[in-house]
């Protein structure tokens, strides 16, 4: 039994209703369906085959059990991947020795600077990266991708270096100059790091919608 993109779209619709919100979701669900029937049909009633392979599948009744278990599952290959780069990218010889050379030569401005001249150009620094990060992130909503767990992880792990900097830039203001001159030393050039591989995860993440969109438009 071959289904038609009527019916496929009925499907869809189906799992929405009971509580898959993310599209791309649906979409893996949604082949796994289509496969089950158009292999294991034993009638041409497109309503008898699709409740058979619900009541197979499980997915009968509500779907906000497996809607959370879904994006749970695509949180934790975001996380892992967001790791992997971080190890990835200080495995590279020519990262690495980038990485030190440019901590160093962060390191010899700093003696060239007095204490408030030095914050403020860490600061600087750090708002600097702010700006790409809203141009690509804005480039993005304007392609109306839709309700997306992969967007969504791909982008709160784009974010996450700009989301956790606040608190420890709000603690180290009552702290010695020594200490806070330290900590720019050693968080600035890491926080580059940091979002260089969450836009790798980003960018993962938006390829994997583009070639998902396009098979759905064939």
């Amino acid at each position: 039994m071959e289904l038609t993109k009527e019916q496929i779209k009925k499907i869809d619709t189906r799992l929405k209703i009971k509580g898959i919100k993310y599209w791309d979701l649906r979409v893996e669900m949604v082949d796994h369906i289509v496969s089950d029937i158009e292999e294991n049909a034993t009638t041409n009633d497109f309503k008898i085959e699709l409740e058979k392979s619900l009541k197979k599948l499980g997915w009968q009744e509500s779907l906000r059990k497996e809607n959370q278990e879904g994006w749970k599952n695509v949180n934790t290959k975001y996380r892992r991947k967001y790791y992997k780069e971080i190890i990835r990218f200080f495995k590279s010889f020519k990262n690495t020795l980038s990485f030190v050379l440019l901590a160093f030569l962060y390191y010899f401005i700093s003696k060239q600077m007095n204490h408030y001249t030095f914050s403020k150009v860490s600061i600087s620094l750090f708002l600097l990266l702010i700006i790409p990060f809203l141009l690509i992130t804005t480039k993005q909503l304007l392609k109306s991708y839709g309700r997306s767990v992969n967007l969504d992880y791909g982008t709160f792990y784009f974010s996450f270096p700009f989301l956790i900097v606040n608190l420890p830039l709000q603690f180290i203001k009552e702290s010695s100059e020594n200490f806070q001159k330290l900590f720019f030393l050693i968080f600035i050039p890491l926080f580059y790091v940091i979002t260089y591989t969450g836009y790798k995860v980003y960018k993962t993440a938006i390829i994997k919608v583009e070639k998902m969109k396009k098979e759905l438009a064939l």
